[in-house]
């Protein structure tokens, strides 16, 4: 007898129940033909005593063809036949309620399907199986809290999953694998030997651990057993794949805000050194922030390469990018002005020396520890939503050059209510809710990912035919692969 432990303590045994009976029936179901099913629907939606002539007009059979198909419907347990009459069995009829659904073509299994599995066991059995309070009121939303409320809670359940047998892990890995989550069940049992029975217990220990569950799909005129994942998962993922963000193919068009990864640090550190050289000199704008004068913002140019003048655009560029620059040594306490000069500061003789990945390492870790967030609604400013906002740029830690607007659009960072995911029920069905973000929000992720994240060196920024885009840089891939 297989058992499996999972999540600590998870241990589902199946002896606790008539598991047995239950495979029997699932096998009956499997081979059954269509015409059998459409009789077996009728009877299990009937009355609990139908007489037999009744139930032969309701389905068109003559008494001999509808005897041959009771008689192997009875194997099931749903019901016996008393003289003229077919009565049911209440308990059976409520097991093949659920399982009759598996052949409704517009079936997809999902919350509720799982709350009637779960009803085949003895609800004293479930606290044994999973570590629930033996006092919760509903064990089902215990259940739902305990392992699927969030994705990230279903996310760390499968991280921590632990089968103990290699089947079924193989099982979950080749489902996970498959186009659009779903794998006929025939590859399955051929790929791992396994008897029909014992593929049957195997897809009931997946179901119980909540992983993924057997389904019926029609396929000329026969249904076929697929295995698939449970509807909100399944969900949840495809959201993931189709707002993934599509690389951009004509990397030739794409212009860099900088040639190089590290730019933003050696452009600071080039300032610096000037500034200790020479005389830079600054002058505040109409925004009140500092800019260079004409002679010495020539003399950056000459010594930060890679800068277009030739055009309004690229001086226009050029004043705010040094403006930047500006404001993040007065920030980091690098520089400061006296005088209307910049002039090196204290902390500058100990960061010039560093390795330029350190440097641009320190340049973000210390804007992020010391950033006053003022511009910004104090309740989305934590360091942990800043954390969740850096993890976001994993989803693009194997791409290429992707649109800002691209990845923004499918981010998820659970910073707030209204953007954390949750499994909510609306009606009959459940879903996990899509996160929703206020403009505030937005704007955090733009400063994080595209003007931080570049600062550091963690990815490289740029536009393409007019719009911003970026990508991960190695140091980037290293940190958040």
């Amino acid at each position: 007898m297989l058992e499996t432990n999972t999540f600590r303590k998870n241990k589902i045994n199946l002896e606790d129940y008539d598991y047995q009976r239950d495979i029997q029936n699932r096998l009956l179901l499997s081979h059954f033909s269509p015409d059998y099913l459409e009789i077996l629907e009728e009877i299990i939606y009937s009355p609990p005593v139908i007489p037999l002539s009744t139930l032969m007009n309701q389905v068109g059979k003559t008494y001999e063809e509808l005897q041959t198909i009771l008689e192997k419907l009875s194997e099931t347990g749903l019901f016996k036949i008393e003289g003229d009459k077919l009565i049911l069995n209440k308990e059976m009829r409520k097991y093949f309620e659920t399982q009759i659904m598996k052949f409704e073509e517009d079936f997809t299994p999902g919350m509720e399907f799982l709350q009637a599995l779960l009803k085949k066991v003895p609800i004293h059995v479930l606290p044994n199986w999973y570590p629930i309070p033996r006092t919760s009121n509903n064990i089902f939303n215990s259940l739902i809290e305990k392992y699927l409320n969030t994705p990230q809670i279903y996310q760390r359940y499968l991280a921590e999953l632990n089968l103990g047998d290699e089947i079924l892990n193989g099982i979950l890995n080749d489902l996970f694998l498959s186009p659009n989550y779903k794998i006929s069940s025939d590859l399955l049992r051929e790929k791992y030997k396994l008897t029909d029975e014992q593929f049957e217990e195997h897809m009931l220990y997946l179901e119980f651990n909540f992983l993924c569950c057997l389904v019926y799909e029609k396929k000329e005129g026969e249904w076929v057993e697929v295995v698939t994942l449970f509807k909100e998962w399944k969900d949840y993922l495809s959201f993931l794949k189709e707002s993934q963000p599509k690389e951009i193919e004509k990397n030739s068009q794409i212009k860099r805000t900088r040639p190089k990864d590290f730019a933003f640090a050696e452009d600071m550190s080039t300032i610096i050194a000037l500034s200790i050289a020479k005389s830079l000199y600054v002058r505040l704008d109409n925004n009140e922030n500092w800019i260079f004068e004409k002679q010495s913002a020539n003399q950056v140019v000459k010594q930060c390469r890679g800068f277009d003048l030739k055009s309004e655009e690229g001086q226009a560029f050029f004043i705010d990018y040094t403006t930047k620059i500006i404001q993040k040594l007065l920030f980091l306490k690098l520089a400061h002005v006296d005088k209307g000069q910049l002039h090196a500061g204290e902390d500058a003789e100990e960061w010039l020396p560093l390795p330029i990945e350190k440097r641009a390492l320190n340049t973000y870790k210390r804007t992020l520890t010391t950033f006053p967030f003022s511009e910004f609604p104090p309740e989305i400013c934590s360091e942990r939503n800043i954390h969740e906002i850096e993890k976001t740029i994993g989803r693009i830690i194997d791409s290429g050059w992707v649109l800002l607007d691209d990845f923004l659009s499918g981010i998820i960072a659970p910073i707030s209510d209204n953007s954390r995911m949750y499994l909510k029920k609306t009606g009959r069905y459940w879903k996990y809710t899509l996160p929703d973000y206020s403009e505030a929000e937005v704007e955090l992720f733009k400063k994080v990912i595209y003007e931080w994240l570049f600062e550091g060196g963690i990815v490289a920024t740029g536009s393409y035919d007019g719009k911003e885009c970026l990508k991960i840089t190695p140091l980037g891939q290293s940190m958040f692969g």
